[in-house]
């Protein structure tokens, strides 16, 4: 399983939007729909590629153009975390990152996403791990070579865990007990700035540093 990854960094607060495609069948999926313009949709192959709309979590910069994606392609299934339905229904902190832009208030969605759920896209599993600090409902997606990780994990860095439903222990539990326990190979994708590594983080993020058995080793 392969998959080929666009990220425009584009949406507001600078929020990478992501188009992958399935490289076997050119089945494609948005994550993170916060920006939408010609240079994404010049990429999107023909009305019928664009399978998924996926959401890491709730805060408007990440799903600001979901409702673009939701008029222009119809038949793509919008997809969001089930543990998030104050901040996707608004919030305060929603309130003043539209700034007049928005409602701040999510789309509808068609399916919502827990634990151990899997999307199928092509001959790609991408699978749901649910990731709460930053938000009380984050969660990231993974398939066998990349984590798209939304604010849970930045690259020597980590989401805000003091804005609305964010939690610090919380989001320390999932970045050491669930994300660096995966495969430390993985890219990591995050939903502002460049992309990273596990491994590289689990070595050098100063924030959330790994203190896992084999921390001396790293």
């Amino acid at each position: 399983m392969s998959i080929t990854v666009k990220c425009f960094p584009c949406g507001p607060e600078a929020e990478n939007t992501y188009l992958i495609t399935d490289d076997v069948t050119g089945l494609q999926a948005v994550i993170d729909p916060g920006y939408y313009g010609e240079d994404i949709r010049s990429l999107i192959q023909d009305g019928n590629s664009l399978r998924y709309i996926l959401l890491t979590h709730g805060h408007y910069d990440h799903f600001a153009a979901a409702e673009e994606y939701r008029n222009e392609f119809r038949d793509a299934v919008f997809a969001v975390p089930a543990n998030e339905e104050y901040l996707l229904h608004g919030g305060r902190d929603n309130k003043w990152m539209a700034l007049g832009r928005g409602t701040g208030i999510c789309p509808e969605s068609d399916i919502k996403l827990s634990e151990g759920d899997s999307i199928t896209l092509g001959e790609t599993v991408i699978n749901v791990i649910e990731t709460p600090g930053h938000t009380e409902g984050s969660i990231c997606f993974c398939t066998d070579k990349e984590l798209f990780s939304g604010d849970t994990l930045f690259r020597q860095a980590v989401g805000n865990p003091r804005l609305e439903t964010g939690d610090r222990t919380a989001l320390e539990d999932s970045i050491r007990g669930r994300l660096y326990s995966l495969d430390e190979e993985l890219t990591v994708w995050p939903g502002h700035g460049p992309a990273t590594t596990i491994g590289f983080e689990k070595k050098n993020n100063p924030v959330v540093p790994w203190i896992g058995p084999d921390a001396i080793a790293h």
